[in-house]
């Protein structure tokens, strides 16, 4: 095991070069390192620019460092974009899943907060259990931020669509998953026009994977982890699928729901940063279509700016 120790910003430029990596402009390669850290920026975004020989890990022929230092640019504004549009999604969910609520059981905490209201599906975590989910929405009854604090003191209820403002987005998903199918039915026709014909069961399988598929993106982009190249630990159970993985899938399913923004915001999105990059960089065009899974010409994204949203018919982006 090799052992580890501190390296000076002069070091990590020394060792840069040593590794074959060209800086053209040192001051600049300085800069940036000092900004965002060798790990960050170097370890994070290396890996389809080196190869591995005996001597350990060097850069192919004629990688810069701007060429990296571009790819991180382009996965952290995407990484922006995703937390931007996931917030987005949580919020509309919130209010489409309290709407639901409230019709189903009424706009008081004593009624649609009733444990036999709910399915107790078994979790792994107790905090995801019915049980636990509960005593979260509970508790946060008894916080004294606003506006709950406002609605119990002025009328001794919370509804549904204030309380849930005030909860993460895994509590949320996880409480859906609780849903009984009535109220499961309820709120995918309010997130989806799907065909008559396809099954309930399936119709809840592709909510649940889309939400659940969300909620991981949402965690990664919080925790600054890489999104480009990101595939997720949950697989799509949908049978009917998209045969897809990564970010397009993660595009691909928010392009089926009612609420088009967060699909929006990320395609142009990611439109835009593939464009400025692969303009500077063309010699990654073949890297990034291959894994984000859409055809890159050098100069233009290319691919259908329409896609179908009935499940049984879904496409590939071209």
């Amino acid at each position: 095991m090799s052992e580890m120790h501190y390296a000076s910003i002069e070091e990590q430029i020394a060792k840069l070069k040593s590794q074959n990596l060209i800086i053209a402009n040192p001051d600049v390669a300085k800069q940036r390192l000092e900004r965002y850290g060798y790990s960050n920026l170097i370890k994070s975004y290396r890996d389809p620019y080196v190869i591995t020989t005996d001597k350990g890990k060097v850069f192919r022929s004629d990688v810069t460092f701007e060429q990296i230092c571009s790819l991180y640019t382009f996965d952290k504004n995407l990484r922006i974009s995703v937390m931007a549009a996931m917030i987005d999604l949580e919020e509309h969910v919130k209010e489409a899943t309290a709407d639901v609520i409230a019709q189903s059981f009424g706009v008081s905490q004593n009624e649609y907060l009733q444990y036999r209201n709910y399915r107790n599906k078994r979790k792994h975590k107790r905090r995801f259990s019915l049980t636990g989910i509960l005593e979260t929405l509970n508790q946060t009854l008894e916080t004294d931020k606003e506006p709950i604090h406002h609605y119990m003191e002025k009328y001794g209820i919370v509804p549904p669509w204030i309380l849930f403002k005030s909860v993460y987005f895994s509590t949320i998903v996880n409480f859906i998953d609780q849903l009984k199918k009535p109220q499961q039915a309820m709120l995918i026709k309010k997130l989806y026009s799907l065909e008559d014909d396809l099954p309930e069961d399936e119709r809840i399988r592709l909510m649940m994977d889309t939400l659940f598929i969300c909620l991981e993106y949402r965690n990664i982009a919080a925790h600054g982890g890489r999104i480009y190249n990101y595939k997720c630990r949950r697989e799509l159970n949908f049978c009917n699928g998209p045969n897809l993985e990564g970010f397009r899938l993660l595009l691909q399913l928010l392009h089926l729901l009612n609420y088009q923004a967060p699909y929006q915001y990320l395609y142009q999105t990611l439109n835009n940063q593939l464009n400025k990059h692969c303009n500077e960089f063309p010699q990654d065009v073949t890297y990034l279509s291959q894994i984000l899974n859409v055809n890159i010409s050098s100069h233009q994204v290319v691919w259908a700016t329409e896609t179908p949203k009935t499940p049984g018919a879904v496409q590939a982006l071209e």
